[in-house]
């Protein structure tokens, strides 16, 4: 063989690999060590990561929305903390969702015909157990196990849901959202999945075993979020894999044949300007509770008072506490519900649920609730 026709072939050996090479690693890129990964090359998901929380930083929403942003920049240190451990894909997933995050940072907000004021950002952090007047709502957990990555409902569950079925039969006007929860094990994605279908599946039941309209029902899936146990045992995992009931119903409490695991209810009270005093006019409204409580000596209340926006923020702190307490000794009064069982606090203006723009609004924040909870034993 002459040295041209060696060249020649070694030449197309040598583009071959490399195309076979480049073709291999078509998710890689060049590996510039910002996380601390040995080798030359690196999946591109984890510095794509890099490049989205730096140009967050760079724009600025490490100041203009820096819960969030540190949210992004731990999910991509997180991610290259996995990959380090080498799970690449789980590493490289990771990497995505920390994209996704960090992309996502401080969207702008759609153009209303009203301003908000700066307090009432606080209107999307109001629970989602935040009641309305006249209606209350009555909150449930269903005491269902679910097997590892299941979301079926065993048999030996159907009294469970019947907790809810039963209910919303008994009370044609009420409508409910079924939160589903899951312990910390695999993915975020993969656990808000699994705890939307677990919702769905007591959906479902309720819809197929009782006869609940859909349209009464919708359901939720929060993932691992909101713990209730430690998941570091397999006891604590099972409590986390839960279901949640919140029904919203406008009926009188007296009404309830046994007592609910949670009840908030909105006190349709009004206070004069700078005042804490109760109108006679609304003892009734207070009365409701009293009479609950005392036919349930086993439930304790919070009594929550919450203001507008008009005035200091200490001062609102201040008189929302002031208002709550006076709700707490008209049921001690009055009722001789023990002090032991009532707790008062004042929220001021932060748990806005109107603009505070108009009178009819401030009015809708200046409330009082009441969140009831009852020990029951299962």
């Amino acid at each position: 063989m002459d040295m041209t026709k060696a060249w020649r072939i070694s030449s197309f050996l040598i583009a071959a690999t490399s195309a076979g090479m480049l073709f291999g690693c078509a998710n890689y890129e060049v590996n510039t060590k910002r996380g601390d990964i040995p080798g030359h090359y690196i999946r591109y998901e984890m510095q794509e990561a890099d490049r989205a929380v730096e140009a967050a930083r760079l724009a600025g929403k490490d100041k203009t929305c820096p819960a969030e942003f540190k949210a992004a920049e731990d999910a991509k240190n997180h991610a290259y903390d996995v990959f380090r451990a080498c799970h690449t894909e789980e590493g490289a997933a990771l990497a995505k969702q920390a994209t996704a995050l960090a992309n996502a940072l401080c969207p702008p907000q759609t153009t209303r015909e009203v301003t908000p004021q700066p307090e009432e950002a606080a209107i999307l952090a109001v629970p989602a157990a935040e009641p309305t007047p006249e209606r209350m709502k009555y909150c449930v957990s269903l005491d269902i196990e679910f097997d590892i990555n299941r979301a079926d409902i065993r048999p030996q569950y159907h009294d469970e849901v019947a907790k809810v079925g039963e209910f919303m039969k008994r009370n044609p006007t009420t409508t409910a959202t079924i939160e589903g929860y899951a312990d910390e094990v695999g993915s975020a994605d993969y656990n808000m999945q699994l705890s939307q279908r677990r919702a769905e599946s007591v959906v479902k039941s309720l819809t197929n075993d009782f006869g609940i309209d859909p349209s009464r029902l919708s359901a939720k899936g929060y993932g691992k979020a909101k713990p209730i146990a430690d998941n570091a045992t397999d006891a604590g995992k099972q409590k986390n894999r839960r279901i949640e009931a919140i029904i919203d119903c406008a009926l009188d409490v007296k009404d309830l044949a046994q007592p609910a695991e949670r009840l908030c209810m909105t006190l349709k009270m009004e206070f004069a300007t700078d005042s804490a005093e109760i109108k006679p006019g609304y003892y009734g409204e207070i009365d409701g509770v009293g009479e609950y409580m005392k036919k349930y000596p086993t439930t304790t209340a919070v009594i929550e008072g919450h203001t507008d926006n008009v005035g200091a923020q200490d001062y609102n702190m201040q008189l929302s506490r002031q208002r709550a307490e006076n709700v707490v000794n008209y049921l001690a009064d009055k009722h001789g519900i023990e002090r032991s069982r009532l707790s008062a606090k004042g929220y001021g203006s932060t748990r806005a649920i109107a603009y505070n723009t108009s009178p009819e609004g401030r009015q809708k924040n200046r409330r009082i609730n009441a969140i009831i909870d009852c020990v029951i034993k299962k």
